[in-house]
């Protein structure tokens, strides 16, 4: 009879041991998401995913990208957010609008300069393709003219 309990007790304690540690403030400064690499009190360097970033995808490729990547994952995290809101009265629908303009404004061109500035990093390359996939973001003529610096078979 212990079995039947145990499963159940080592699949959440393996759920909460995967789960990411979201950052106490709530910011979407690049600055701050630049510098989300830090030192804990042991000297071992951790990763903060900010709580901003609610996609799976996007927190599991979060701290493995360099800190302009990670800076528009919590913009294109935001804009993904606003977009979806609804705007229930005139005051939302203003406050959105401007939220909107702030964080979607832009986005395939600073996705497509991401895609330029890393054009020879496989993992980068590879991961910021996915996401463009799953936003919608469309390819420039240039990101389209770039090779993949992926090895074959990969």
């Amino acid at each position: 009879m212990p079995t039947k309990r145990s499963a159940p007790t080592v699949l959440l304690l393996l759920l909460a041991a995967c789960s990411p540690r979201a950052v106490e403030s709530e910011t979407l400064d690049p600055d701050a998401a630049a510098a989300a690499a830090a030192v804990d009190t042991t000297g071992n360097a951790r990763c903060d995913v900010p709580a901003e970033l609610f996609v799976a995808e996007d927190i599991r490729m979060y701290c493995a990208m360099p800190g302009d990547v990670q800076a528009f994952l919590g913009r294109e995290s935001a804009c993904q957010h606003f977009a979806g809101e609804e705007a229930y009265d005139e005051d939302r629908a203003r406050e959105l609008a401007y939220t909107i303009h702030e964080y979607c404004d832009d986005r395939a061109r600073l996705f497509n300069q991401l895609l330029q500035r890393h054009a020879d990093n496989c993992l980068v390359h590879t991961e910021l393709m996915l996401l463009g996939t799953r936003n919608e973001l469309v390819l420039d003529t240039r990101s389209r003219a770039l090779p993949n610096p992926c090895p074959r078979g990969m």
